[in-house]
């Protein structure tokens, strides 16, 4: 063995001490990646707010980017969004499924315009590709119109009028002729399918109130419209939305009656016009 006299001795202590110091070393290091890992992970979880900047692009790309993708890790799909492949398929059914799941998704309208392009197939992916492109003639640029204006430049509507064939149209029309409330269909159910009915076949928007009225009243059950139109004829300027709600009201009332389905409310008889009216409504509806 040779002789290590010369080195300095190192007392027991010394190594100890010494061994305490590496341990606080790699304990801190440690602590020092998992903390910058965190801060990288806050990235994605925190709201970036940018700082006054002097003249600096790139950091402002940097921060715009960061901001496009938070929003996009924030956006939940946990309601599936049906595909439109056109032909027969209902364009308006399509559309309200779609708001469903988007506003289960809480989805907002910028958001709904950048994704609607995917879920579209066949002949109306490539008319959506067409209408969307930077030289197509008023050029689809937003999800729904705010005003008159934007209409022609709105998704919705445009989508509307595009997949709304004649052939849907007729057979629409002919149901909402047809429509009747079913025994046991209450006027909530009815009053859904009724609009629904009128909003496919009115393509232009501009159906009355007194249209709208008609074909939702011609189809409730005979012992609703005996109390329904006297109570509907003293409101002026009357809209289809009164005339939902004054048949739940009746209808109401008569289930707390015991069921029954006499009127609840009877006809005025000192005010001659209005029973007259009730009158005649209620032979042409029956």
């Amino acid at each position: 063995m040779g002789d290590y006299s010369y080195l300095p001795q190192q007392s027991e202590e010394h190594f100890v001490a010494h061994n305490r110091n590496d341990q606080k070393e790699e304990s801190y290091q440690t602590a020092s990646v998992f903390d910058l890992l965190s801060s990288e992970s806050d990235l994605f979880t925190q709201t970036v707010t940018p700082e006054p900047m002097a003249n600096d692009p790139m950091q402002a790309n940097i921060l715009a980017a960061l901001q496009g993708i938070q929003t996009a890790l924030g956006q939940k799909n946990n309601t599936p969004i049906p595909l439109f492949r056109g032909d027969a398929q209902d364009p308006i059914e399509w559309l309200d499924d779609f708001e469903r799941a988007a506003t289960a998704n809480q989805y907002d309208d910028e958001y709904k315009f950048q994704i609607v392009g995917g879920y579209l197939q066949g002949s109306s992916a490539t008319w959506f590709s067409q209408e969307t492109d930077a030289n197509a003639q008023q050029r689809i640029v937003r999800w729904t119109p705010a005003n008159v204006g934007e209409i022609n430049t709105s998704f919705t509507t445009r989508f509307e009028n595009k997949f709304k064939n004649p052939i849907l149209i007729s057979k629409w029309r002919m149901e909402l002729e047809r429509r009747t409330q079913d025994p046991g269909e209450v006027v909530t159910e009815y009053a859904k399918a009724i609009r629904k009915l009128i909003k496919q076949v009115d393509t232009r928007r501009n159906w009355t109130e007194e249209q709208k009225i008609h074909f939702f009243t011609k189809g409730l059950r005979t012992d609703l419209l005996y109390a329904f139109w006297p109570l509907l004829a003293l409101k002026d300027n009357s809209t289809m939305d009164m005339a939902i709600e004054l048949a739940q009201r009746i209808e109401d009332n008569q289930r707390m009656h015991l069921g029954s389905t006499l009127p609840v409310f009877a006809p005025v008889p000192v005010m001659a016009p209005a029973s007259q009216m009730a009158a005649t409504s209620f032979a042409t509806h029956t």
